[in-house]
Formats: structure tokens, C-alpha cells, sequence
């Protein structure tokens, strides 16, 4: 996973970032992370790997909550 071993700061700016979030405004990041069928892979990613701990809706739910405070990113 490409997040592996950032800080949450870290991934937050990421995510922000453009070039390396698949071109995307912040706003974006919630139809992604909600509607996108490679994402959606992480809850049913096949046998022998598990499946992201947390429910799709939830993680959109928070995605949409982040980006619509300002999507401040933490202090490291």
C-alpha cells in the first residue's frame, strides 16, 4: 500500500495533493472514495487478503465530513 508508513499528516497531503491522487480537487476525493470500483475492490479483495476493517459508507461518511470542514490536514 503506498500509505504504508506515512504519517497520518502524510497521507492527508497525499490526498490533497494532485499529482498524486489521481489528479483530483478535494471534493473529488468523496465521489472516489465512494463510488470508485477500484477502491470498492478493498472490501472484497479475494481470497487470502482481508478487506478494509471499516464499512464503505462509513469511510465515505468521514471522507465527505473531512472534505466539507476544509479537509485541514493534522499537525505531525
Amino acid at each position: 500500500m503506498i500509505w504504508e508508513g506515512l504519517t497520518d499528516r502524510g497521507i492527508c497531503e497525499e490526498l490533497k495533493d494532485p499529482a498524486r491522487n489521481g489528479h483530483r480537487k478535494v471534493e473529488e476525493l468523496v465521489a472516489h472514495f465512494s463510488e470508485d470500483k477500484l477502491v470498492g475492490w478493498g472490501w472484497n479483495p479475494g481470497p487470502g487478503r482481508s478487506p478494509v476493517p471499516m464499512p464503505r459508507e462509513e469511510l465515505a461518511a468521514a471522507v465527505k465530513k473531512w472534505v466539507s470542514s476544509g479537509a485541514a490536514c493534522p499537525a505531525e
